[in-house]
């Protein structure tokens, strides 16, 4: 078994390195809380005010409780109780089930929409390709990763080398298999089901399921068994149901189910596009005819309903629908042929400083909000004559992945953030579009399988050709369509969803913007792209609200066994100390760039060593199911101890914690357009972005929030912080390259001097004499009477009989003729200098009197000369300034 952190052997198998992956660490006790400190900090403390003033002395008393949390049993009966999962388990967190409790704490609100990110796939190679085609393509694609991923033949991920690090380090493989033929699911207890009756008429009580009404999270002598009917630990429990044998895909066509076997016992697929398009097409055309439409459903809206709705709802269907059930729950993924097209959609606004923002009206006509993004996200939202749901709304099912291609060929996949890792749906969805565009190579190349990302995976011998004959004459002969039957309780609660999605989507505003600001842009600026855009956001979001936001940015962790994402907050001190002196006039451009590069750091290496397993959120929530859940793990707490973990973990202070204002990720690559996520919280914002080389782009989702204006603001920030790098670059240029000035330039300059101001004798002044601004870094190799002063001095300025600038007497010049440079010398430098005479000056040798200040006389040329009549084929130019005499100017390279 090859080891960790050797470079990846050719053609290794899928799981090679799965049992050499390190383990999670177990933070300290002491690191964690005050990352959650620092975390929280800026909200309540300084200028931060997560909502309003907060007392001090909450915070204050917060503060003291962790300090004594820290040092008491409890503490130390969580941590021992973690260590002891850490040495039995991969990972510590396997034996808590964070998985069942991730909506234990805390009732999803019903006003938040679907937490279901989703990824906007590139346009076709092919013009003109219409849905069920481009359907087809993806399908193919699709079922050709996945044939890949189960004979292990998709070649392992690998964590790319680090400036500390020249070693690729090999990625869990594990979280691949909950993309496919998984689904999200409630908890139900033994027998729950079982015991449903159908019959009885529906009560609000019933949401909260038939726990007897003395099952209650209150204290009391006994604890009920795990698993029974009064276990509270799984009293708000979701789970993942996996079926690893699966071999079909869900087809939702105009609130229509389909079902279709599309891999065969060896997981080779059964179908080419050709096949796949005369199934699709069928399905399209069925679901569209008339008795189809009069029944269809909108079943999927049930899976975006509240927690105990979407139990309750659960639980009827599998009491009623087990075999139909199953069928959605346990296919490789949903199709969806949205039949929606874009003519609801909202035109481009162009914005400034090549700013673009799609779509409908925001308040200053800065913007407007897209239709369109909402199309490929959540559906549509139509009510015909009826007043009966049309849109396309009703034909989705967020508890599985599910890609969705609407009537105009724009594909998107969908996925449930709970069961499937972020970065694994970014592979699928990359190496899905990437295998539907190489059939045309395919195609040309008469199906020369070496283009193919997988050129390994077979097609199935199962489909004789007679069976593909039948096929193209009857395709209803490979497809299943699941009839429903619903009872008037399951329809109310049909109907009552979709009425409430279709108020979401219409509460919430999507915004895309793009902002030229990507790979090249953070490459130059010496920071990373991600840290680049977090810390504009950060201070952007200051600039409009005077306040810290909460924000998390979640991180794959799969560089650990049986890895979870975990959140690094945004904001700390410094982000907030940042924030304040960028909007201030506390520090010029020159400091406000270099803490806004500091701050990047900073963040940055926070990240990293988030992914070094040293993140405090994942190792906090396990400390809080723990005390939540003692009696589960099996430790008994007493009074002093539940009463110092409810000051700790119980807090109202974590409120933010739980649900930050602000969720900010990065996905996207090359093969996507959009990447878009939702608030988790109902006046929060999801902001999805994709960073490109030339430029970064950006959705924002929001209810009732300024998300174009937030935009704006974050646009002005990056245009702010750009003008900062510039004038440094300027600056640095002149300072830092390093210039090495030959000693017959300082000849030159003199010449020039002494033939455009000639000077008498005798120590007479010369009047107005300065020096221009040079950088002082630039020196020349040997020093020379002229120049030796002018590139100390910062500022010009003019200088009578007793003045010095820096120590430095001024020049007086002899009248003495100037040698000129003999020819070796003139190759040398790649200068031709002419002999000047008075004749040549191109005007008259008269001059005008001028008096200084003590009354003696100088006279000036009354003509200027042209800037270039001494200096001809010059290898660069030097620009000398004649209004006055010594000045020099930094010369300009081509």
């Amino acid at each position: 078994m090859p080891s960790v952190g050797n470079q990846p052997d050719e053609g290794a198998h899928t799981f090679a390195y799965e049992s050499s992956l390190p383990k999670l660490p177990l933070p300290e006790l002491s690191s964690t809380f005050e990352q959650l400190k620092q975390s929280l900090n800026p909200l309540y403390c300084a200028g931060g005010f997560y909502k309003g003033s907060t007392d001090p002395e909450q915070w204050d008393t917060f503060s003291k409780c962790i300090k004594e949390f820290l040092h008491s049993e409890l503490a130390e009966k969580l941590q021992a109780t973690l260590a002891e999962y850490n040495a039995s388990s991969d990972c510590y967190l396997d034996n808590l089930h964070l998985d069942i409790n991730n909506n234990s704490a805390r009732e999803p609100e019903d006003d938040v929409l679907p937490r279901n990110p989703f990824l906007l796939l590139g346009d076709d190679i092919m013009p003109n390709v219409s849905q069920v085609e481009r359907s087809a393509v993806l399908v193919h694609a699709a079922l050709r990763f996945i044939a890949a991923l189960r004979q292990e033949v998709l070649s392992p991920d690998m964590d790319g080398a680090s400036a500390n690090d020249d070693k690729d380090h090999p990625l869990a493989m594990s979280p691949y298999l909950n993309l496919f033929g998984t689904t999200r699911c409630p908890v139900f207890a033994p027998g729950e089901v079982e015991a449903f009756d159908l019959g009885k008429p529906f009560k609000e009580s019933d949401l909260e399921s038939s726990w007897s009404s003395d099952s209650s999270d209150d204290e009391g002598d006994e604890s009920p068994e795990p698993g029974t009917v009064g276990d509270t630990f799984t009293r708000h429990g979701i789970t993942i149901k996996r079926y690893p044998d699966s071999k079909h895909i869900l087809v939702i066509s105009k609130g229509q189910y389909y079902t279709v076997d599309v891999l065969d016992a060896k997981n080779n697929v059964l179908y080419n596009p050709s096949h796949l398009t005369t199934i699709l097409d069928h399905i399209l055309r069925d679901s569209s005819e008339d008795r189809a439409v009069r029944i269809d459903t909108a079943l999927g809206s049930l899976t975006t309903h509240s927690f105990r709705n979407w139990k309750y709802s659960r639980k009827r269907l599998q009491r009623k629908f087990p075999r139909e059930l199953r069928l959605i729950d346990s296919a490789l993924f949903v199709l969806v042929l949205d039949q929606s097209d874009p003519c609801d959609e909202g035109e481009p606004t162009a914005g400034v400083d090549g700013l673009q923002i799609l779509g409908g009206s925001e308040e200053g006509g800065m913007g407007t909000t897209s239709k369109d993004l909402k199309r490929f996200f959540y559906g549509t939202s139509i009510i015909d004559d009826n007043g009966h749901q049309v849109g396309s709304c009703i034909s989705r099912w967020y508890d599985k992945l599910q890609m969705v291609v609407t009537k105009d060929a724009q594909a998107s996949v969908i996925w449930d953030c709970f069961t499937c890792d972020g970065s694994t749906v970014l592979r699928f969805v990359s190496e899905t579009y990437t295998e539907s565009i190489l059939r045309l190579a395919r195609e040309v190349n008469l199906g020369d399988p070496k283009f193919s990302l997988w050129p390994s995976i077979g097609v199935s011998s199962v489909t004789s050709a007679s069976n593909k004959k039948a096929l193209e004459l009857d395709p209803s002969i490979v497809t299943h369509k699941i009839n429903w039957d619903f009872s008037d309780i399951l329809n109310t609660h049909i109907h009552l969803s979709e009425t409430k999605l279709a108020d979401l989507i219409s509460k919430y505003d999507m915004v895309r913007l793009s902002v030229p600001y990507g790979q090249r842009t953070a490459n130059r600026w010496g920071v990373t792209s991600d840290s680049m855009i977090q810390v504009a956001l950060q201070v952007a979001h200051y600039a409009l609200y005077g306040r810290m936001a909460y924000g998390f940015e979640p991180v794959s962790m799969r560089s650990f066994k049986n890895s979870r994402s975990c959140f690094v907050n945004i904001q700390n001190d410094d982000m907030l100390e940042f924030c304040e002196e960028f909007i201030s006039g506390s520090l010029d451009d020159s400091n406000k760039l270099n803490s806004f590069m500091q701050t990047c750091k900073k963040y940055t290496e926070r990240v990293r060593r988030t992914k070094l397993g040293s993140g405090f959120e994942k190792h906090f929530n396990a400390m809080r199911f723990l005390f939540k859940f003692s009696e589960h793990y099996g430790f008994r707490l007493d009074a002093k101890d539940k009463e110092l973990g409810q000051a700790v973990f119980e807090n109202p202070l974590l409120a933010p914690l739980l649900a930050p204002e602000l969720l900010a990720a990065n996905c996207g690559n090359t093969a996507t357009s959009i990447f878009a996520i939702t608030p988790a919280q109902p006046r929060g914002f999801g902001i999805g972005y994709t960073i490109k080389d030339d430029h970064c782009d950006l959705t924002v989702t929001s209810q009732y929030r300024q998300g174009a204006r937030l935009m704006f603001m974050l646009n002005w920030v990056l245009i702010e912080i750009t003008r900062m790098w510039q004038k440094a670059a300027q600056g640095s240029k002149n300072r830092n390259k390093g210039y090495k000035v030959n000693p017959l330039v300082d000849k030159l300059y003199e010449l020039d001097n002494a033939l455009m101001h000639p000077q008498k004798r005798h120590n007479k002044v010369i009047k107005g004499y300065g020096f221009f601004d040079l950088q002082p870094h630039w020196d020349s190799t040997n020093t020379s009477a002229v120049n030796s002063a002018s590139n100390s001095s910062l500022h010009l300025s003019s200088m009578g009989s007793s003045t010095k600038l820096h120590g430095i007497s001024p020049v007086t010049y002899s009248s003495i003729p100037l040698s000129v440079p003999t020819e070796s010398e003139k190759r040398d430098t790649g200068f031709e200098i002419t002999q000047v005479v008075d004749g040549e000056r191109g005007g008259t040798s008269d001059t005008k009197p001028d008096t200084s200040k003590d009354g003696a006389t100088e006279s000036s040329p009354s003509v200027c000369f042209n800037r270039r009549t001494n200096v001809i084929k010059s290898k660069f130019e030097i620009d000398f300034e004649r209004g006055g005499v010594g000045k020099k100017v930094a010369p300009v390279f081509h």
